[in-house]
């Protein structure tokens, strides 16, 4: 797991740039010539160190040319769209 995994690090004088992150991840890229922007996340919600669902959904379809993503809001995002 991962937390042990950096505790181990951390303990032993390894080097902090092999921490990891359990976080979860949305990002937006605008395309070159900025007409376009590409939207991505993972799947992953989680609770704490609980991965609590593996199959969530973060782009939300807001109308046909609207998007909204969201991390770490899930309950209120949910409320919301």
């Amino acid at each position: 797991d991962d937390v042990s995994n950096n505790n181990f690090i951390v303990n032993n004088n390894h080097y902090s740039d092999r921490l990891r992150s359990t976080g979860t991840t949305i990002v937006g890229c605008l395309v070159e010539g900025g007409s376009t922007v590409v939207l991505g996340a993972d799947t992953r919600a989680t609770n704490g160190e609980l991965v609590a669902d593996k199959n969530c959904t973060k782009i939300h379809t807001l109308a046909a040319n609207a998007f909204c993503c969201g991390a770490g809001t899930s309950g209120d995002l949910e409320y919301l769209v």
